[in-house]
């Protein structure tokens, strides 16, 4: 957060996620450290996820006293540990057709905040009924997510994280309102599996994999981040009564393999196209002994290729040799042809921005003008 909050005009992280089944209601608080969030260098609001609620909600909701008590907890906990938030942001799971009950929680929860300003998650669907604009008015503002991912039924069938275009259309949309909103773009990734015969059969996200069978090919939907460049531009380029700026979700951190990098991220802020460029490279380490390697120095994570060609070989045989981190080599009688993906369970492996990667060693009687080169997918 440190790192980022120069470029930043608010950071929002999560503070509890409550949840409702038959057998009563769950809270989880995550274990923020108020006092160090007081100290990263820019404003911080609290976010609450509120899962998905069984009936229409209503004011007399023991429910929505739960969540009041929450957030006041929350904010009294922030304030003793000398974090003011900006604002509560509720991220609500609710159904179209509890629209006008979401109203009234949002009035009752606003008049319990005091001076603390309450925004809330939108999703596209939610502008086009009748209820959206009274329930926008009962906050300080909205935040309108303009990516989603639509299930496909099949393997050949990977849909598109966050389309530009209808981004803009609901962008539109959501000014009519006139509130107050940001647009919250993704940074963000989702891994779909598929069994052997290609058909859906779920998707993973933060945390653990699935337990998905043996077999299972994997596919990753990304967030594009030259496209997502593209679109911020344009909507800061055409800003509206009511926008207020862009929420980017979510901030890099080392171990989210489905987040854009930290060194993607930072080249969007800056308002840059980021860059890509893999490049292989062969190394002769010792007389005879050459490795191949893959380098990521661009700024963006990509894909492993699928195969990478050697040249400069001719005839001459290899004495020994093997692929490295699920590569194999290519070999056509005795002689190297390239490094290809190992076959099997097929997954959408990456390399980060920065990385290196070795792929195969090989051992000749003697050192070779060898040339790497990564042939780009068709």
């Amino acid at each position: 957060m440190a790192q980022f909050a120069p470029q930043l005009q608010e950071i929002c992280v999560l503070a509890a996620e409550i949840s409702w089944t038959n057998r009563g209601s769950t809270t989880v608080r995550v274990p923020l450290n108020f006092a160090a969030l007081a100290r990263v260098g820019c404003p911080v609001g609290l976010a609450v996820r509120i899962g998905s609620y069984p009936r229409m909600p209503a004011s007399n909701d023991p429910e929505l006293r739960q969540i009041q008590a929450l957030v006041t907890e929350l904010l009294a906990r922030a304030r003793a540990e000398g974090l003011e938030p900006t604002e509560i942001q509720i991220d609500f799971d609710c159904a179209e057709s509890k629209l006008a009950g979401y109203r009234c929680w949002l009035e009752d929860l606003r008049k319990s905040l005091g001076g603390t300003k309450l925004v809330f998650t939108v999703l596209p669907s939610w502008l086009k009924r009748a209820e959206f604009i009274p329930l926008a008015r009962a906050a300080d503002g909205f935040v309108l997510q303009v990516h989603s991912l639509q299930k496909p039924a099949r393997i050949d069938q990977i849909p598109t994280l966050c389309d530009p275009l209808r981004a803009r259309a609901w962008i539109v949309q959501a000014e009519k309102a006139g509130v107050d909103f940001r647009v919250a773009l993704p940074t963000h990734g989702y891994l779909l599996g598929f069994d052997r015969f290609g058909n859906y059969l779920g998707l993973g996200a933060e945390g653990p994999l699935p337990n998905w069978p043996f077999g299972t090919q994997i596919r990753t939907v990304r967030s594009d981040p030259v496209a997502m460049t593209t679109l911020m531009r344009d909507i800061l380029a055409t800003p509206t009564p009511h926008l207020r700026g862009i929420i980017w979700f979510r901030l890099p951190v080392g171990g989210d393999r489905l987040a854009w990098n930290a060194v993607t991220f930072a080249a969007v802020l800056r308002g840059e196209t980021p860059q890509a460029h893999l490049t292989a490279e062969a190394v002769w380490v010792e007389p005879g002994l050459v490795e191949i390697s893959l380098i990521n120095d661009g700024q963006t994570t990509e894909l492993l290729p699928g195969f990478v060609q050697l040249r400069g070989l001719k005839s001459e045989k290899m004495q020994s040799g093997d692929g490295l981190g699920g590569f194999q080599l290519e070999m056509r009688g005795s002689e190297v042809q390239g490094i290809s993906r190992a076959t099997g369970v097929v997954t959408d492996a990456t390399i980060a921005p920065g990385r290196r990667m070795k792929i195969a060693w090989l051992r000749f009687a003697h050192d070779l003008p060898l040339e790497a080169l990564v042939v780009p997918p068709p």
